[in-house]
């Protein structure tokens, strides 16, 4: 049984049950040449980042990394 302060336990509960801004700073910790943030996503001329669309980029992070 995983401990509930295991790095991927904590991962896949921000994941699942996290805020938007909880997931969009995850995002920003995992990646820090991406474009998460609504400052990060303006100044780049892109609309800000949903819940949704925020949750999948960092499922797709976290399959890459072999934790999901």
């Amino acid at each position: 049984m995983e401990h509930p302060n295991n790095r991927k336990t904590r991962q896949l509960d921000i994941l699942t049950n996290g805020t938007r801004q909880q997931v969009i700073d995850w995002l920003t910790w995992n990646d820090h040449n991406g474009v998460y943030t609504d400052e990060d996503c303006i100044n780049e001329g892109l609309p800000v980042l949903t819940l949704e669309q925020a949750r999948e980029i960092m499922r797709n992070q976290l399959e890459s990394e072999g934790i999901l």
